[in-house]
């Protein structure tokens, strides 16, 4: 199960429940697959948003 931690221009940065140091920010999500980024940081993450998205 995955928790959102912050939204950020629309993408939710998320990571798996109980861990730490994983995030993961999906850019397409279809039938039967996601495409996805994962950061060590919830500010890198907010910062690849930023800049690339």
């Amino acid at each position: 199960m995955y928790e959102t931690v912050k939204v950020v221009k629309g993408y939710a940065i998320t990571r798996m429940k109980g861990s730490r140091g994983c995030y993961q920010v999906t850019v397409r999500e279809g039938k039967g697959f996601r495409a996805y980024y994962t950061f060590r940081s919830i500010k890198a993450a907010a910062e690849f948003i930023g800049q690339s998205l």
